[in-house]
């Protein structure tokens, strides 16, 4: 039942986080990576965790094809050499830091390396909706990896009901059958009662036969002893 519990806690806990795509919100500012302060896009992204923020993000780099790895004193992603049209025809680096916001779910900053400068929507404007499209892809995908993980937790809310219900089937079977034993126990116990008491008058019959037998068997003794007696004197 703890666990039944749980499970729905879990399943309400996600639903109301993951009606959809998540609400994201995107806007610019300059942010401090481990290269120096330059201009980041930075995106709220509501009702999730730094553990599966960062988890979705070093998937999602791959589809660019460039290198990521994970600077762990830092706390930021680099990747190297990516590849994405409408932002560059040379390959561009990109960097990214997750921040945990507490209950309002997580930031990610992202910086994207044009070589020259780091992009911006005043200096490269027709350059920087690709990297907005890029975010809203990631905010999408984060959102479908949470709509999958409530996918899970009500398969599997379903299946322990579908188990329960099966497990209370086959109690109600069991208990009947219970009911049907006892029933037949029951009546065994009732007709070895009549039984004991047909014995008991029975017995009751034989004990006033035997004790008149044992009264005239009295008298034959007695008899017999009178007539002993007589002989010997």
């Amino acid at each position: 039942m703890r666990n039944l519990m749980f499970t729905f806690f879990a399943l309400w806990f996600y639903s109301s986080i993951c009606l959809g795509q998540i609400k994201s919100t995107i806007k610019e500012e300059t942010k401090t990576n481990s290269k120096g302060s330059f201009n980041a896009l930075v995106m709220e992204l509501p009702g999730t965790t730094g553990k599966e923020v960062n988890k979705a993000w070093t998937k999602f780099m791959k589809k660019y094809k460039g290198k990521t790895k994970f600077e762990r004193k830092m706390n930021e992603y680099t990747t190297d050499d990516a590849t994405i049209k409408g932002m560059s025809d040379n390959t561009v680096d990109i960097i990214a830091k997750v921040e945990e916001k507490g209950a309002e779910g997580t930031a990610i900053s992202v910086w994207f390396n044009l070589g020259v400068s780091y992009l911006s929507s005043k200096e490269f404007s027709d350059r920087y909706p690709a990297a907005e499209k890029i975010l809203k892809a990631f905010a999408n995908q984060v959102s479908a990896n949470m709509i999958e993980e409530e996918l899970k937790l009500a398969e599997k809310e379903l299946k322990e009901l579908e188990d329960l219900l099966k497990k209370l089937e086959k109690d109600k079977v069991q208990r009947n059958r219970d009911i049907e034993n006892y029933k037949s126990t029951i009546l065994k116990m009732e007709n070895s009662i009549i039984k004991a008491e047909d014995d008991i008058k029975n017995n009751e019959k034989e004990q006033d036969k035997t004790s008149i037998d044992i009264s005239e068997q009295e008298k034959v003794v007695e008899d017999i002893k009178s007539r002993l007696k007589s002989v010997k004197t």
